[in-house]
């Protein structure tokens, strides 16, 4: 019996029993399965994509014939649509839906509409948008059973949606609608946004990868957008297609990295950079580049499922990652669990991966383990495919087929051969449907890609700089540790020296330099003159021996010596996006989706916000000078509510000092979902007494059981006087 599709259904019936009265009679209606997300095919809907669009385009589609009541028209009702619009008038329905009627100046018109949160059951994957846009609205417009005008501007997030066409105020010809609405923007501001995906790579050394660069507009905004990488390790070029976006601004180019034979192995942050309509944004990917020597090299990403409910690189169906009891993982807490509903469903579990062309071998395995509740010894009702399809979805080769009539107890590991696929970039590919009736549920972990080249490993050395980022007072001085690693059979002594020192700032190296075989480590140590202008420079520090040569930068930032402020925290905005260092955030923290903005940029920190019990942690260890005057916390954040107490405290964010090790000197503030605050609001902390002191400014939600409440913090500064 598979026990947590049962406890679903068991907690759906529950829910939908205890609804007060008058609220249970306000919900129902045509397709009202697929409006609030309890229809079976409801985990195919994208969450994770937004694709931007216009109302011309939505209200120009075909309408099918005939409108399915319980199932989804796809691809149009399992995508998350943002549009841009002015909303004309509104009105509470008497489903206790919000109908927002949108149009667009050109004479096309649609309707959106918000459910109710109340008429949403339990487990709907689309509870949690369907809250937070109730609640947005909320916070602008009071929505009553009289037609209302607006006339704002707004971007619109939602699912999709054909309507049969009865007359509504504002109806589509097509009878198509965004519904639910997931999120709303009130008057947007003209931008755009940028996200790479897979924003995680893995090359050897002569290969090439790829990864898709998206943009969407907000507002107005109408411009074509450049493209362009910067942070690329040695030998290696980015080729985008198509070169840029075209106007207005909303498209996707799929960037090649062609990694040299010679490029340095080592992890890169590659940050790409685009610039149209006055705005520029960034997103960041992560490159990590391995010998083309004979070793072995596992190429997926999260192959074990251990990042939890982000999947990434994974793209899932929405609860196929799992963490329950009820099944165990084969290792670790998480696995993919496919199927096991007993109804009519479809789950989808992919990756795409390059195999580099000068694999000698490459073998894909994972471990699988199915149970049943199928009785016959004939017929396969339940089924899961296993398949490599090609980039753009095509199959290249279906590798195993399982069924009810396949159980597997325990897991039993399979492997293939994929050498033959050397050079390709390839999706592996699984589907597993489900027919009504019995269940079968298929659960995968530990999936691995492991490649074998032939190439030989080039005698070389690396050179790093930790901290990479200095700071330092006229007259004072500071220092960083750098060191040399070494590739195949290098042996030669290694001389440092350092250029773009600021003017009356000297730098020397202790020891001089790195003695045979070449592997060490040396302090830098920076004297900064009385006299140094103060600002920011990049110092690069090289390192030469055995007809080599290496440089790393570091960045130093010169404050003026009396009354001069400095802001002492790294990445305050969280602009260098996936990669949050020198902060550490629990997965999934670090954002930039446009459900809900950023204050500044395009990142934020996303706390909690799941509606189920749920911890995230957001922290920075800094060190605060000990000749500070003073020394002042800020940062600007924004809270809001699914919850409806005025006075339990069910989701909570607290704001505290810690020692280096964790010990707590201070708690700055408590937030929950009582202290709702929309939009963003600064709040500011004097931590002058902590001067002299290594700190950690320490975050950490929980949130409970049931209605979501998340805490969006943006643009922390730690501004230091000396």
């Amino acid at each position: 019996m598979n026990h947590r599709r049962y406890l679903i259904v068991l907690c759906l019936g529950a829910a939908l029993l205890f609804l007060p009265a008058r609220a249970r009679a306000q919900c129902g209606g045509e397709r009202w399965s697929v409006k609030i997300g309890s229809d079976p095919d409801a985990g195919l809907v994208n969450l994770n994509n937004p694709t931007a669009t216009t109302l011309a385009t939505l209200t120009a589609l075909a309408a099918p014939n005939p409108i399915p009541d319980n199932k989804r028209v796809q691809p149009i009702e399992t995508t998350v649509w943002v549009v841009n619009a002015t909303l004309k008038q509104y009105q509470k329905q008497a489903d206790s839906d919000y109908h927002l009627l949108l149009t667009d100046g050109a004479g096309h018109q649609m309707i959106a509409e918000i459910s109710s949160p109340n008429c949403v059951a339990p487990g709907s994957p689309l509870a949690a948008g369907i809250a937070r846009a109730r609640a947005q609205f909320d916070a602008k417009f009071n929505a009553t059973s009289a037609m209302k005008n607006a006339n704002v501007p707004v971007q619109i997030t939602g699912v999709g949606f054909f309507d049969h066409l009865a007359g509504q105020a504002g109806v589509a010809p097509n009878g198509v609608e965004i519904h639910p609405i997931v999120d709303i923007v009130f008057n947007p501001t003209n931008d755009f946004s940028l996200t790479a995906s897979p924003s995680t790579l893995n090359a050897t050394q002569g290969s090439s990868v790829n990864t898709t660069i998206a943009t969407s507009t907000t507002g107005t905004f109408n411009s074509s957008i450049s493209l362009a990488a910067s942070g690329l390790p040695a030998g290696t070029t980015a080729s985008f297609n198509p070169s840029s976006i075209a106007a207005p601004g909303s498209g996707s180019s799929t960037v090649t990295i062609a990694v040299g034979s010679t490029a340095p192995t080592g992890t890169y942050n590659i940050s790409i950079n685009s610039t149209g309509g006055g705005k520029s944004h960034s997103a960041s990917i992560t490159l990590t580049v391995s010998a083309a020597g004979g070793a072995t090299q596992q190429l997926l990403g999260n192959p074990g499922f251990e990042n939890g409910v982000n999947a990434a690189p994974w793209v899932v169906s929405t609860g196929v990652m799992d963490n329950t009891t009820l099944q165990p993982a084969r290792t670790g807490a998480w696995k993919a669990w496919m199927n096991g509903i007993g109804s009519p469903h479809t789950d989808t579990l992919s990756q795409t991966v390059n195999i580099p062309a000068n694999a000698t071998r490459a073998t894909l395995s994972y471990w699988l383990y199915i149970y049943t509740a199928e009785t016959t010894a004939t017929v396969a009702y339940d089924t899961l495919t296993v398949q490599l399809r090609n980039s753009s979805g095509a199959v290249l080769s279906t590798l195993a087929n399982y069924s009810n009539l396949s159980p597997k107890f325990p897991y039993a590991q399979a492997s293939f051969d994929l050498t033959s696929y050397k050079g390709q970039t390839i999706q592996v590919y699984l589907a597993g449907t489900e027919d009504q009736g019995l269940q079968t549920s298929f659960l995968i972990d530990d999936f691995s890609l492991d490649v074998a080249t032939t190439t030989t490993t080039t005698d070389d050395f690396s050179i790093a700089a930790a901290p990479a980022t200095l700071s330092a007072v006229q007259g004072g001085s500071t220092s960083t540790s750098v060191s040399t690693t070494l590739s195949g059979s290098f042996n030669s002594s290694v001389t440092l020296a350092a250029s773009g020192l600021p003017a009356g700032a000297t730098g020397g190296f202790n020891p001089a330099g790195i003695a045979a075989p070449g592997s060490g480590s040396s302090t830098l140590n920076i004297s900064v003159g009385s006299a140094t202008p103060p600002g920011t420079y990049s110092i690069s520090i090289t390192g030469a021996g055995g007809g080599k040569s290496h440089s790393t930068s570091i960045s130093l930032t010169v404050s003026a010596a009396g009354g001069g402020t400095q802001q002492l925290l790294g990445n305050p905005s969280f602009e260098n996006g996936a990669n949050a260092a020198p902060w550490v955030a629990t997965t999934g923290v670090v954002d930039n989706t446009t459900l809900q903005p950023a204050r500044t940029g395009a990142w934020k920190a996303w706390m909690n916000g799941w509606g189920s019990t749920h911890t995230d942690t957001l922290s920075q260890t800094v060190a605060i000078p000990a000749n500070a005057t003073k020394a002042t916390l800020s940062y600007w954040i924004y809270i809001y509510t699914a919850e409806t107490s005025p006075t339990i405290a069910y989701d909570k964010l607290v704001v505290q000092l810690r020692t280096s090790s964790g010990t707590v000197l201070a708690t700055l503030a408590n937030y929950s979902n009582l202290s709702s605050k929309f939009p963003y609001a600064q709040a500011s902390f004097d931590l002058s007494s902590y001067k002299g002191q290594t700190i950690q400014v320490y975050l950490v939600g929980t949130e409970d059981q049931g209605l979501q409440t998340s805490f969006i913090i943006d643009d922390f500064s730690l501004d230091v006087i000396q």
